[in-house]
């Protein structure tokens, strides 16, 4: 499939229905876009799938960490890393995205001033693997700017496996496979100069690279070796980076064209700072209309916009025949915006997900964060950076297009504006 993937999908879903297969060479791909099918592939009978045949490519950059794993080495891995993402250990972790935050902020009243457009995406994309630079090693990475030019490098070399797999071995120095090549030993050189000079340090840190350091299997008593711990760091960077920063983009986006509901946030903000209440773990829950306006955001642009399985053994969904070896998409995206389950799916309504209505709301007709047993480890860490930087930012600032910027999404490993998010950046007064 293509970048225009969504299109792709759109068109079939249209033609098709909620369920149907694309047969591609030497391959079978299933679309399944209802919430029986996703409940089942997931959760009910999650241990006749592994992940699909997309998540070998992305192996390429994340090597064997806890999102391309599987069966009892996966269980080992997320039992090792789960504590490193309790409450309380996120909760550590939030006076560092405040302060974060506010020096972002105060970057932006040079653009207020001159009245100057600033590429909100890539602003997003520095800001977040600054954060989760910070929340690993404790401080930011000197390469961070490098780290983050490596990683879209790589992202869009992923991206063009998947969509044209049938390439000249990666033995043959084509100039795509040099620089895949080149690109991903300077990545790795730089993780691994991080590791062993944290090893030779030997001294504990408030953060999640010594939390990984310091992680024993429970039976074996063994602790990971470089490889794991690189492989490790490589998934939560990417999961703590590439996905928060398009979440961000798009939201920034959406709050520009409903000027209402960005009053509406606006004056949450508002009024519980001038009460005296300060941005922080604890108080979050306060700002409730924030995290509606993120989780409505997130249903339609999913910034994980498809999750892939591949079948072990023969299955059925409904009365559709799986046959063995065949890769199952669940295209989140459609599901997030299905009329048959969101009344007005195309309108953007942070009102959904208030308290009396999130209830009513079925768990695989929404999952911007996954579901089942693979669910992503980190939704809680994401959920609070991105509230905090609603409220640090809408509290100074109101973002707004330029005029005839196009906006289109693209479809890569996660999803993306296609063509970043130039935005004006507008002193208000709180």
């Amino acid at each position: 499939m293509r970048t225009d993937a969504i299109k792709q999908i759109g068109f079939f879903n249209e033609k098709y229905g909620d369920i149907y297969s694309l047969s591609l060479p030497f391959n079978k791909i299933i679309i399944a876009s209802h919430p029986a099918y996703a409940r089942q592939v997931l959760t009910d009978n999650n241990k006749n799938y592994t992940k699909s045949l997309a998540y070998q490519v992305v192996k390429l950059l994340l090597g064997n960490g806890i999102l391309t794993s599987e069966g009892d080495f996966w269980r080992k891995q997320r039992r090792l890393i789960q504590p490193a993402f309790h409450k309380q250990k996120i909760a550590a972790l939030a006076t560092m995205m405040v302060q974060r935050i506010q020096q972002e902020a105060d970057s932006l009243d040079a653009y207020a001033a001159g009245n100057q457009p600033v590429d909100i995406a890539g602003m997003m994309t520095s800001l977040t693997l600054d954060i989760i630079s910070r929340a690993i090693f404790s401080a930011g990475v000197a390469k961070a700017p490098l780290i983050a030019d490596l990683i879209t490098l790589l992202n869009q070399y992923v991206t063009d496996k998947i969509n044209q797999p049938f390439r000249l071995p990666a033995s043959i120095p084509t100039p795509f496979n040099i620089g895949e090549r080149r690109a991903l030993e300077t990545l790795d050189n730089i993780i691994y100069e991080i590791i062993d000079t944290r090893r030779r340090e030997n001294t504990p840190k408030n953060d999640l690279l010594s939390m990984l350091l310091e992680a024993r299997d429970e039976e074996t008593g063994e602790a990971m070796d470089n490889r794991q711990l690189r492989d490790e760091v490589m998934t939560i960077f990417i999961a703590g980076n590439e996905t928060t920063a398009n979440a961000m983009a798009w939201t920034l986006y959406l709050l520009s064209q409903h000027p209402q509901e960005e009053q509406k946030m606006m004056d949450e903000i508002d009024e519980k700072m001038n009460s005296g209440l300060q941005p922080g773990y604890d108080t979050m829950p306060a700002f409730a209309y924030v995290r509606q306006v993120i989780e409505e955001s997130m249903r339609l642009y999913p910034p994980a916009w498809v999750v892939g399985r591949r079948a072990i053994d023969d299955d059925e969904l409904g009365d559709y025949r799986v046959p063995r070896g065949t890769n199952v998409l669940i295209p989140i995206f459609f599901l997030h915006r299905s009329s048959l389950y969101w009344e007005q799916p195309e309108r953007f309504m942070p009102e959904r997900f208030a308290a009396d209505k999130r209830s009513g709301i079925d768990k695989y007709v929404y999952f911007p964060f996954g579901a089942g047993p693979r669910m992503c480890i980190g939704n809680n860490f994401a959920m609070m950076e991105m509230q905090l930087i609603l409220v640090l930012l809408y509290r100074r600032f109101r973002f707004r297009l330029p005029e005839n910027f196009v906006v289109a999404p693209k479809a890569l490993v996660s999803l993306r504006p296609a063509n970043g998010m130039m935005m004006r950046v507008e002193k208000r007064q709180p």
